[in-house]
Order: structure tokens, then C-alpha cells, then sequence
């Protein structure tokens, strides 16, 4: 429950819990399914979107970085916490994910549909991590740009 009752502000950065106010105005919008929704920042008075402390915690580092899960995209995806909130973005397409669990089944819907892309990716603790560079096809990117 702690990460559903902390926030990062957009503008000044800091981390603060939500007041009784705001829990009361968030909690039944999250139950709802609803994403954006803007609070006021405890520590600078600024409006900021709500964004969970679990959504902004760094993911695991790796030896090698993810390949995009789009079609006709051999880019790569790197972590971006120089923004708030931090997401995942491809440096190719312009592509972002600001929950991993959007890009996780992605990477799944990807893998399904083209599995020659599964060698980009090792399927860990039911969770995709990147594959190491040597794993995937000399042909990679040319069956990429094949890809309607």
C-alpha cells in the first residue's frame, strides 16, 4: 500500500505522501482503472500527475538493452529517469511505455506474432529481459524491415 500513498512531483522531484485528501481523491480513480490523474505536490504547490512510487523505481540494470517490440523497428529501448515520470522509450521509433508491464506484453505480443524476435529477449521468472547481442540472427534487422 505505501507505494499507492507516495508520489513524485513532476516539477521539483520530490518524493511526498499523499495527504487524506488526496488519498480519498486517488484511490477510487485508481480502482477504476484510470491513469492520468493530476494532484497537488505537498512539498512545491505545483500540479503534477499522480504517479505511483512502484511506477517510478528503477528496473533492474542489464548487460545489454532490449530491443523495440514494434513491428519494423530494430531500435532500442533504454530506461529514461532524466523525465518525470521516467519511462521506457526507443531512440528508433519514438516509442514509450510508462508502465513495464505495457512494455512486457509488448515484448509478448511481439515475440507471438514474429517468434524469430523471441532470440532478442530470455523469458526470466515470467518476465522478458534482454538477450545477449551474439543470440540473435545474422539476418535480424533485414527480417525486421521484411515485417509488415
Amino acid at each position: 500500500m505505501e507505494s499507492i500513498t507516495n508520489a513524485q512531483c513532476q516539477l521539483c522531484k520530490e518524493r511526498f505522501a499523499l495527504d487524506t485528501q488526496q488519498r480519498v481523491f486517488v484511490m477510487p480513480l485508481l480502482a477504476k482503472g484510470q491513469r492520468f490523474i493530476m494532484i497537488e505536490c505537498r512539498c512545491c504547490g505545483a500540479s503534477t500527475q499522480y504517479v505511483a512510487m512502484a511506477s517510478v523505481t528503477k528496473p533492474q540494470d542489464h548487460e545489454a538493452p532490449y530491443r523495440c517490440p514494434l513491428p519494423r523497428c530494430a531500435g532500442w529501448v533504454d530506461w529514461i529517469d532524466a523525465e518525470s515520470p521516467p519511462f521506457w522509450g526507443c531512440g528508433e521509433c519514438g516509442s514509450v511505455w510508462h508502465e513495464e508491464r505495457d512494455f512486457q506484453k509488448r515484448i509478448s505480443d511481439i515475440v507471438a506474432r514474429y517468434p524469430y524476435r523471441a532470440d532478442s529477449y530470455k523469458r526470466i521468472a515470467g518476465k522478458w529481459l534482454p538477450a545477449a547481442l551474439d543470440a540473435e540472427s545474422a539476418d535480424y534487422e533485414e527480417r525486421i524491415d521484411k515485417e509488415p
